[in-house]
């Protein structure tokens, strides 16, 4: 079972995501304030790995989401998650598809250290969040009961 931040981290991606234009079609729900999302399928499995939420848009440009806790940021799990999303590219064209990562704001550094170590540390099609911790702190108590 996910944690109270990380469903609020997977909110915080869903809410960018839809900013930016994406519908989402996949939600690893439920989460606080996760609206029509909390009702959508879980998203597909790519490889074996994942991702938390997923989307697309009016042009067919596919998006993954993932929201890594401080504990859950610099693993081996999270690293091979990151190298399939790399590789995601649209049938059509040979665009990336758009990847989205959410972390508390005190594991920046610790997200930077695996970017680096999956080549994606300058990559334009990563959208790197950086929640406030305090405002993620507030939100646990916050939360109750949202299934």
């Amino acid at each position: 079972m996910p944690s109270v931040q990380h469903q609020w981290l997977v909110t915080w991606i869903a809410r960018k995501m839809t900013f930016d234009g994406f519908f989402v079609a996949g939600f690893d729900g439920p989460a606080p304030d996760g609206w029509v999302w909390n009702a959508l399928p879980q998203p597909f499995k790519i490889d074996g790995v994942r991702p938390d939420i997923w989307g697309v848009d009016s042009t067919g440009t596919v998006a993954v989401g993932e929201a890594k806790t401080a504990d859950d940021v610099d693993t081996r799990h999270t690293r091979q998650q990151l190298r399939m999303y790399t590789r995601l590219r649209r049938r059509q064209r040979p665009e990336l598809c758009r990847v989205y990562v959410a972390v508390p704001r005190s594991s920046v550094f610790a997200l930077d250290r695996v970017l680096v170590d999956v080549h994606m540390i300058r990559a334009s099609h990563v959208v790197r969040m950086h929640v406030p911790d305090c405002l993620l702190e507030s939100l646990e108590s916050y939360a109750g009961d949202y299934a």
